[in-house]
């Protein structure tokens, strides 16, 4: 071999995040970062649909840039903190082995798709870190190492509520391996640890509507308890792309094990745990739930880690070229199309339509003219907080929306609009006959964008007492009916509009 492991190491490192920081460079802000951004630019203790660390990491991020690719730093960066956990635990059984194995992870699509800014992103990062330290507390007696397990998983908690599920692999492998008075004291204090920041967690729900459980149990769960087979196939096929056919190939072959590597079974069995409740659960649930391809990132490291026991150097070398070779191909292509779209692409519909979200900037341009008489509206949440990000100006939502439009409800206030001129902006053609009750006059007017078309419905004299009525009273039957198990104290949005039908329970 030309270089040692070493430097091939860090010639990864350094290709995968020039590469990463190019997409992170051309891609275009989306809607869903757009969202968190609004998270940082309005810090609180927890927001509508998540718990808020990803709204303080950009909150600070934000204090010296808020370009796009300056708010995806976490993304391109906390990958290889994780890789150094991975590299942490291997070094000590082969420390060429345990490159070769960072080298697959880093170049594997979870590192280098790893792009956008999402409530992953430290979720990711958390995850990894609570279970190294809960791993050398557990197995070296290290009380510090179990409150750094704590910590974290508080941490992964405040991230996204998935992190429960690294609690319940903790759970299991107390269980398995570890059932006796040790192992329940182990998880008693990572346990007792992590509760200051779940009641972190159920104050702010318990003062905001409960809006988290209304979101992630009630309001996205209508379709859940059909089972739908192709729901299972599709989550598969996303654990084939996220580790790769090769990958998996080769960890699902017979091996046996040399004796350095039967030595140290304890990490083998701990990661399996680690990395197989966590994705049997998402397997079981994908029989009736739709699984997002984010959904299992917080638990793909634990699958690389486990490649140190099913692949020889031989193996990983060729696994490691092989998958590079596919997911550097891959993002030289996105960025290709994203900085020189093919001429079919541009022309097509569904190009047109996304134009919104492609060039964001082009969209603002054309608004200008009505920022100063109007105030401007999208019907969607996610077009709202784009336009928010490029123009400084909150933009609100009008109409029902959707429950992923609900944050809005916490920023936005309709008893203000009354009597006043409104611009909803929309990207396909409105049926001007909607807006009619809401409105004294309606008009509609087109603005080209490039191959395609702005739609801007012009509201004047706002009639808020109709649209509560007809699209708040909806919205509270519909996604603030609170179980009358849960006791609360306060609802922002019945507070607002329907004060006099507020029941405190």
């Amino acid at each position: 071999m030309l270089l040692s492991t070493n430097k091939l190491l860090w010639i990864t490192v350094m290709a995968t995040f020039l590469i990463k920081s190019l997409l992170a460079y051309v891609i275009p802000f989306t809607g869903d970062e757009a969202l968190f951004y609004t998270w940082g630019t309005f810090p609180d203790i927890g927001f509508y649909d998540h718990p808020p660390m990803i709204g303080w990491l950009l909150a600070l991020i934000m204090k010296f840039s808020a370009s796009p690719y300056a708010l995806r730093l976490p993304p391109l960066m906390f990958p290889y903190i994780v890789s150094a956990v991975i590299y942490s635990l291997l070094k000590v059984l082969d420390k060429n082995l345990a490159r070769w194995a960072v080298i697959l992870f880093l170049v594997s699509p979870f590192n280098m798709m790893n792009i956008l800014v999402t409530t992953d992103t430290p979720l990711c990062l958390f995850v990894s870190l609570s279970a190294v330290c809960f791993y050398h507390g557990l197995h070296r007696n290290n009380l510090l190492y179990l409150i750094l397990a704590g910590i974290f998983l508080g941490g992964a908690f405040l991230s996204k509520y998935f992190s429960v599920l690294l609690l319940i692999a903790y759970g299991f492998y107390v269980l398995i391996y570890q059932r006796n008075r040790r192992g329940f004291a182990v998880l008693a204090v990572v346990v007792v640890c992590t509760i200051p920041f779940g009641l972190l967690n159920l104050y702010y729900n318990y003062t905001h509507a409960w809006s988290n459980i209304m979101f992630n149990v009630f309001n996205r769960n209508h379709d859940i308890g059909t089972f739908k087979f192709g729901y299972f196939l599709a989550y598969l096929g996303q654990l084939l792309f996220l580790l790769t056919p090769v990958v998996i190939y080769f960890l699902l072959r017979p091996v046996k094990l040399t004796r350095q590597f039967v030595a140290a079974e304890s990490l083998r069995r701990y990661h399996s745990i680690l990395c197989f409740v966590p994705l049997g659960i998402f397997a079981l649930l994908s029989f009736t739930k739709s699984i997002g391809i984010h959904w299992p990132l917080a638990f793909i490291p634990f699958v690389f880690i486990l490649t140190i026991f099913r692949f020889n150097e031989a193996t990983l070398r060729k696994a490691s070229l092989l998958v590079a070779g596919c997911t550097f191909a891959i993002n030289f292509l996105i960025a290709y199309i994203v900085i020189e779209p093919p001429e079919k692409l541009t022309q097509s519909k569904t190009y047109q339509q996304a134009l919104f979200y492609l060039k964001p900037q082009a969209v603002v341009d054309s608004l200008k003219p009505y920022t100063k008489d109007y105030i401007l509206t999208t019907e969607s949440y996610s077009k709202s907080v784009l336009l928010y990000y490029y123009t400084g100006q909150y933009i609100s939502v009008f109409g029902p929306g959707s429950f992923h439009a609900r944050h809005d409800d916490i920023y936005t206030d309709f008893r203000q609009f009354d009597k006043k001129s409104i611009i909803i902006v929309c990207t396909k053609p409105p049926d001007k006959n909607k807006y009619m009750p809401y409105f004294q006059t309606v008009s509609v007017k087109e603005i080209g964008l490039d191959n395609t078309k702005l739609y801007l419905i012009e509201g004047n004299a706002f009639k808020y007492e109709v649209y509560q009525e007809q699209v708040l009273r909806p919205i509270k039957n519909n996604y603030y009916q609170i179980p009358a198990w849960l006791p609360t104290q306060g609802n922002y949005f019945i507070d607002k509009y329907f004060p006099e039908e507020y029941i405190t329970h």
